[in-house]
C-alpha cells in the first residue's frame, strides 16, 4: 500500500494549482453538481439545507470559493484554516432522508464522494477545455487532490489509494450508487435555467424570456461530459449533432484561452496565489 503523505496543500508548481484556478474549470460546476446530487445523501442534504433554488449564484460562487481557498489559502487564511471551515460548514447539515433513515454530511461515503465528483470533473475539463494530463500526471494530480481532501477531514482510508483505484471505485459508483430523484430533476432545472444574477439590471420576466449569456455552451459542457450511464438515468438527452457542436467550442476554447493573461484567465483565489507568488519572489 502507498504511504499517505499528510504534507498540507500542493503549492505552487503543483498540478492542482497549474489546472484547479482556470475559469474553464466553471463550465465543470454543473456536471461536479449533477453527480454530487445524485448521491442519495447528498440529494437528502442539498433538499433540506441548500437554497439553491432562491439563490443558486449565491450558493454555486461560496461553496467554488471555499473549495478553492483550501487549494490556494488566502492572505488571511491558510489552506488549512479554509480547510477546517470547510468541515465546520458540513457539521450542521444532517436530518433524515426519504426513506427514514438518518444522515449527515460528513457521513465518510457521502462526504469523500463530493471531493471525487471534484477531481474527476477537474480531470474532465481539462481534457476537454485544455491539455490533457498524460497518465503519470493523473497519478500526481490524484497524489496531490488527496492531500487536498486531507486538509477538510478525509482519512487514509476514506480515499483509493491511487488513480487507477480511484477510476474503479468513481465507475462503480455511477453504475451501482447514483440514482435520479426529484430533487436531482430540480437542482438540473436551476442549473439549465438559473435565476437572474442579484446583480443584472433587468427584470425577471425579461431574464425568463431571454437565454441568459453562455446558456448553450454551459448546457453542452454539463451534459456532454455527464458519464453515460447517469445521463441515460436523468434522461438528459444527447446528439452525434450535440457532440459535435461541444466539441467545436472546446477546441476553440483550448486555443483562445492560454493566450489570455492571467487577469482574466484565472479565478480570484488562483489570481490572489499568483500575486502572492511574485510579491514574494520579487521580495527575495
Amino acid at each position: 500500500m502507498r504511504r499517505f503523505e499528510r504534507a498540507g496543500a500542493p503549492g505552487p508548481g503543483s498540478l492542482v494549482w497549474r489546472v484547479g484556478g482556470d475559469w474553464t474549470m466553471l463550465l465543470g460546476g454543473g456536471r461536479a453538481l449533477i453527480l454530487q446530487v445524485a448521491h442519495p445523501v447528498v440529494a437528502a442534504g442539498v433538499e433540506q439545507h441548500s437554497d439553491y433554488r432562491e439563490a443558486p449564484w449565491r450558493r454555486l460562487t461560496g461553496t467554488l470559493d471555499l473549495y478553492l481557498r483550501v487549494i490556494y489559502g488566502g492572505r488571511h487564511e491558510t489552506s488549512e484554516q479554509a480547510g477546517a471551515r470547510l468541515r465546520e460548514v458540513h457539521k450542521r447539515i444532517r436530518g433524515t432522508d426519504a426513506d427514514g433513515r438518518r444522515y449527515h454530511a460528513l457521513d465518510p461515503a457521502a462526504f469523500h464522494w463530493v471531493h471525487a465528483s471534484l477531481i474527476d470533473t477537474m480531470v474532465e475539463m481539462q481534457r476537454r477545455f485544455g491539455h490533457p494530463l498524460t497518465r503519470v500526471e493523473r497519478e500526481r494530480f490524484y497524489d496531490e487532490m488527496r492531500a487536498v481532501g486531507a486538509l477538510y477531514g478525509l482519512r487514509e482510508r476514506d480515499m483509493p489509494e491511487d488513480w487507477w483505484s480511484f477510476r474503479a471505485y468513481f465507475e462503480d459508483m455511477v453504475e451501482h450508487e447514483l440514482r435520479d430523484s426529484d430533487t436531482l430533476q430540480a437542482v438540473i432545472e436551476s442549473v439549465f435555467h438559473p435565476s437572474k444574477p442579484p446583480v443584472l439590471p433587468i427584470g425577471d420576466r425579461l431574464w425568463g424570456a431571454v437565454s441568459w449569456p453562455g446558456a448553450d455552451l454551459v448546457r453542452l459542457a454539463t451534459v456532454g461530459t455527464l458519464p453515460p450511464p447517469l445521463r441515460e438515468r436523468t434522461g438528459l438527452a444527447w446528439s452525434t449533432e450535440q457532440e459535435l457542436r461541444l466539441r467545436v467550442e472546446q477546441e476553440a476554447i483550448r486555443r483562445l484561452f492560454p493566450l489570455l493573461p492571467d487577469r482574466l484567465r484565472l479565478m480570484p483565489p488562483a489570481l490572489e496565489a499568483r500575486r502572492r507568488e511574485a510579491e514574494l519572489a520579487a521580495a527575495a
